[in-house]
């Protein structure tokens, strides 16, 4: 054989052994990896699924907003954001989170006491708790039970499968009844049918607090058999225990366990201290006062001869002063004098007895007396009828403090008086007599019905030009065929022009006069108690193809349970109304949204707004949208709004409008309840 030959030969060995290097260690070592990181990326992404007792608080329970909460959900949330993992967590009892590990349904219990029984099914993490059960005893057997060896004879209360469970079911004479829940033990020996209850100690004051009922009980601080409290996993499942174990060394080394612990369990400690601080401080303010004081007897001593020359310069001096006031309250008086003589009001005061105290300039001049004639106040008949008037209308008068009127005749002439009767009090709140007010009325009401009667013509003024520029088009439209009707009848596009249009004019005329006659004559609302939410769904379906068909978006807000006292035929034509305008708002906008919201006002009062995001309201025509014939559209009537302005003031109502250009409009209708004692409201958001 040749080199060459030799050569080749070896070569081909060479290539052979890294074939096989390459087979049976590369090839393996690289599809390991592969895999381990397969199985690592599905790992992180799995969801476990964690059980915890949802009647086991601080631990773990049911909070007010049905989700589990407590020290051991805590835990496992940082063992979660640690590792990257998603936990679900799930309420169970303990019974059915065993069974539920056990079948695999679940990934781990949080929170589950060590017991050897359950070696054979669970595998647990380390200890990160030590949980134990005391005595909890009623206030009454306090001095009577102090520990385990004294509630021989007694009635027990006990949770079952907890580790003093057998413990006690030997002891002799002993009287157990068993639970399935800690907060059926308590609540057995709050109704005074058990005279002990061993249980956890923080649970119990965890519900002791809730309910309010800490100073019944008492919590004994004996240790009764102490257990590890753990993290739960299914046997065998040795990757998810060892991340456990590794990341709760991890929290304990940084004492983020401690801390979540300390802040469940230790409140109300920490506020013991808190008050021990503040009892401490005010000692020290009790102790450094009365040292003042002290000091100040003493001070006082040294000063009291010094303080009778002075107290004899001050009476002196209080001479002076007393002087100055007299002045002082001549002044003041001659003030008040020239004020009530100088207002537009007539003042009169009245002692206790009804005898006239004082009065003013403008008081003649409302009754009609002159200067001279002012001796003879007292016994003015006017005066007289009004008060007289006043102590008959104070019975029947719902609200005293709005003023009263009287109409008199003097001769030809008609007087209106305006009048307030009130009592007046002395600093010590006791009465010192009355005061009446007057004014005379009479030409502010003759002016106040000359600008009515003037408002009222301008307003005919409109509804006369309004009805004449509505009505003008279409019977325009008919007079037009009818002018051709001699020519063109023989026409058959002419005949089918009138047959499309002729019927249409009429029956916008026939609109016109209806809405119309709605807005001068509307019918007395039958007002009745009525659910809005079954009106407004019954609505809603009814547009719900023009709604679809326009692409907008409609959403509800409604507060169940509000029953309304209203005329459900008018209030329906309202709203009617207003949705359908909404929907004419947002038929050219980008974003059309319509939202309709029923709820509670303040006081007896319901409130819907209708709010949408069409292009809204200018500023100069906002004020006249409830105005008859007033309308923005090319082809709308503008008695739509009107109608409805009048049919909710008919209901006890009010409507109201806010809009600001290319921002949306807003309509809010209050309308009166009709509610009962005790009634509670929900609110149900619906988006459709």
């Amino acid at each position: 054989m040749s080199r060459y030959d030799c050569l080749k030969e070896v070569g081909k060995i060479k290539l052979s052994m890294g074939k096989i290097f390459f087979a049976y260690f590369l090839l393996p070592f690289f599809l390991g990896i592969f895999i381990l990181s397969t199985s690592t990326s599905f790992a992180m992404e799995k969801t476990y699924n964690i059980a915890g007792d949802r009647d086991l608080p601080p631990f773990s329970y049911i909070d007010e907003d049905g989700t589990l909460n407590g020290i051991s959900i805590d835990i496992m949330k940082k063992i979660a954001s640690d590792n990257g993992l998603t936990f679900t967590y799930i309420p169970m009892s303990i019974r059915e989170a065993e069974k539920a590990l056990k079948n695999g349904t679940i990934d781990a219990i949080a929170g589950m006491t060590y017991s050897t029984g359950n070696d054979e099914w669970f595998d647990f993490s380390d200890s990160y708790f030590t949980m134990s059960n005391s005595l909890i005893i009623p206030k009454e057997k306090e001095g009577i039970i102090r520990s385990i060896t004294d509630i021989r004879d007694q009635r027990v209360v006990l949770e079952e499968r907890t580790p003093v469970h057998n413990m006690l079911l030997n002891m002799r004479n002993s009287n157990l009844t068993i639970i399935t829940k800690q907060y059926d033990g308590l609540e057995t020996l709050l109704n005074g049918h058990a005279d002990v209850f061993v249980g956890n100690k923080w649970t119990a004051a965890f519900y002791l607090k809730d309910s309010q009922q800490e100073k019944k009980i008492v919590i004994l601080e004996e240790v009764i058999e102490p257990a590890d409290y753990t993290i739960a996993v299914k046997k065998g499942d040795e990757a998810l225990l060892l991340m456990m174990n590794n990341t709760l060394d991890t929290l304990k080394a940084k004492g983020e366990i401690n801390s979540t612990i300390h802040r469940w369990l230790m409140p109300q400690s920490d506020a013991q201290i808190t008050q021990l601080k503040h009892f401490i401080f005010l000692l020290s303010l009790v102790v450094m006062a009365g040292a003042l004081v002290i000091l100040f007897i003493y001070k006082w001593n040294q000063r009291l001869k010094k303080e009778v020359n002075t107290q004899t310069q001050k009476l002196m001096n209080l001479n002076m002063h007393l002087q100055k006031q007299r002045q002082v309250v001549a002044d003041n008086n001659a003030f008040k004098e020239q004020v009530l003589n100088n207002i537009d009001t007539g003042i009169v005061t009245y002692g206790l007895n009804f005898k006239i105290t004082s009065f003013n300039a403008k008081a003649l001049d409302v009754l009609g007396l002159s200067v001279h004639q002012a001796d003879n106040l007292q016994g003015s008949p006017l005066l007289n009828q009004l008060f007289h008037q006043y102590k008959v209308g104070t019975e029947r008068r719902e609200n005293p403090t709005i003023p009263d009127t009287l109409e008199i005749n003097e001769g030809t002439r008609q007087k209106l008086i305006s009048y307030r009767v009130i009592q007046m009090f002395d600093s010590q709140e006791k009465q010192t007599g009355y005061l009446l007010s007057m004014n005379d009325e009479t030409e502010k009401k003759k002016l106040e019905h000359k600008l009515n009667s003037q408002e009222k013509m301008h307003a005919l003024g409109q509804l006369v030009a309004g009805v004449a520029h509505e009505i003008r088009n279409p019977l325009t439209s008919i007079k037009t065929f009818i002018d051709l009707l001699p020519k063109k009848y023989n026409q058959p596009k002419f005949r089918e022009s009138i047959i499309e249009h002729l019927p249409a004019e009429v029956s916008r005329l026939n609109k016109i006069v209806t809405d119309l006659l709605d807005y001068s004559r509307p019918r007395p609302p039958k007002k009745q108690r009525y659910n809005t939410v079954d009106e407004l769904t019954s609505l809603l379906s009814f547009l719900q193809i023009t709604i679809e068909k326009k692409q907008i978006v409609l959403e509800q807000y409604v507060e169940k349970n509000l029953v309304f006292y209203i005329d459900p035929q008018q209030i329906r034509q309202v709203l009617l109304n207003l949705i359908l305008n909404a929907i004419d708002a947002v038929e050219e906008t980008e974003e059309k949204k319509i939202t309709v919201t029923i709820e509670k006002e303040t006081g007896n009062t319901g409130k819907i707004t209708i709010s949408d995001t069409g292009k809204g309201i200018r500023k100069e025509s906002i004020n006249r949208v409830f105005e008859p014939f007033y309308t923005n559209k090319e082809k709308g009537i503008g008695l739509g709004l009107s109608v409805s302005y009048k049919l909710v003031k008919e209901n006890n109502g009010d409507i109201q409008v806010h809009s600001q250009p290319n921002q949306g409009t807003i309509f809010t209708v209050l309308l009166p309840l009709f509610e009962t004692e005790g009634t509670k409201n929900e609110i149900s958001y619906i988006d459709n």
